[in-house]
């Protein structure tokens, strides 16, 4: 008889539904962010025949120099390095991505 009240009495030894649902919830968010910022693919679009065209008929023009054309084009490897840095990410150019990409802006 005594050890039916030990038995009765004893506390719980494990975490209730809500704390395994809390858990669950916590690892499932955790699990979704770490995969989206170190493992899925992320699409950078460039228009690259825009930004040439506009360097061409400005060089053409007068209104920028050659040595100033030089820069513009290693501004723009300069940028594409930096945008290419992160293996995760992939530049396509704008004409090949319909929707959804974020675009790279040559400065």
């Amino acid at each position: 008889m005594n050890e039916d009240k030990q038995q009765k009495t004893n506390p719980r030894s494990g975490p209730g539904f809500l704390e395994v649902m809390v858990i669950a919830i916590m690892i499932a968010a955790v699990t979704v962010f770490g995969y989206d910022k170190y493992f899925a693919q992320k699409i950078y679009a460039l228009d690259l025949k825009g930004y040439l065209r506009t360097q061409k008929a400005l060089l053409v023009a007068g209104e920028i120099s050659e040595e100033e054309w030089k820069a513009s084009l290693d501004a723009l490897e300069h940028t594409l390095n930096n945008a290419a840095a992160d293996p995760t990410h992939v530049i396509l150019l704008k004409d090949v991505v319909l929707r959804n990409g974020d675009e790279i802006n040559i400065k």
